[in-house]
């Protein structure tokens, strides 16, 4: 494969496209628990509300285009920590300082690392041998969401409510569904979407019994060509630091464009 060239540091306006193409993502998935609750738009972000107490509630993009003023955070906290949940924001290093200072004066903490990759879709990746990659198919939505349950939790489901996640994602207006196979059983399962020509890879799940075997990097090979062929500029995704995705990632030619906090503030609602 061709390498990919190393550029400067992504600038600021290249992480608003890909903040905003992940609000975009988030907002339109759907879920009863949201409750008709739309997203609320603040500080040149998006808060996204899916239900008291849910883990997937999440405010993307605050303070990338100027001041992040106590009354926003205010606004956010109020919309996400409806029925005492926790609040959480999601911090770039090219939001503006104030954002960052406010979040320690309320005593947010880190909950997680993200890295978030960018590379352009050309030149497409071969195709990986002895793997099959394909787009999803009607009626497959159900086995789908029970190899994401499988990857993300690390064991196979037990109950109808546990493939709600998957569901969701598998039946989100914009969203494209992969499977990848082998002797054609599905064995992984990965999502893309576009957004203001950015293509967003996401939901990439492979079961603890079919790791190791290439099923991940063949879906970034197959969703970076669809992305190629859709007249994309870019594509990104993100990962945890160290794993095995993010190998993934640096083989399939992406550079890490810049780090991202997951910060949060333990159930708003009661303090």
């Amino acid at each position: 494969m061709t390498a990919i060239p190393r550029e400067r540091p992504v600038p600021q306006s290249l992480a608003r496209r890909i903040e905003y193409a992940q609000a975009e993502q988030v907002d339109r998935t759907p879920s009863s628990s949201r409750q008709g609750v739309p997203a609320l738009h603040v500080a040149g972000g998006r808060a996204v509300f899916f239900g008291p107490r849910s883990p997937y509630s999440t405010a993307v993009g605050l303070g990338l285009v100027g001041p992040v003023r106590a009354e926003d955070v205010d606004r956010v906290e109020a919309h996400l920590g409806q029925g005492g949940g926790a609040v959480r924001i999601e911090l770039t290093p090219f939001c503006d300082p104030s954002l960052p200072l406010e979040l320690a004066r309320r005593g947010y903490r880190v909950e997680q690392h993200q890295l978030v990759w960018w590379r352009p879709p050309f030149p497409v990746p071969p195709v990986t041998h002895g793997i099959e990659t394909r787009l999803l198919r009607a009626g497959e939505e159900r086995r789908w969401a029970e190899l994401f349950f499988h990857a993300f939790v690390g064991r196979p489901m037990t109950s109808e409510a546990e493939l709600g996640p998957g569901l969701a994602i598998a039946r989100t207006e914009g969203n494209t569904c992969f499977v990848a196979l082998e002797r054609g059983e599905p064995r992984a399962v990965g999502a893309v979407s576009v957004c203001g020509g950015v293509a967003l890879l996401s939901a990439d799940g492979v079961p603890p019994p079919y790791r190791g075997r290439g099923f991940q990097l063949a879906l970034i090979h197959a969703r970076l060509a669809w992305a190629a062929a859709r007249g994309c500029d870019g594509v990104t995704a993100s990962t945890e630091p160290a794993t095995p995705s993010q190998r993934s990632y640096e083989k399939a030619g992406f550079r890490c464009a810049y780090p991202k906090l997951v910060m949060v503030r333990e159930s708003v609602a009661s303090l």
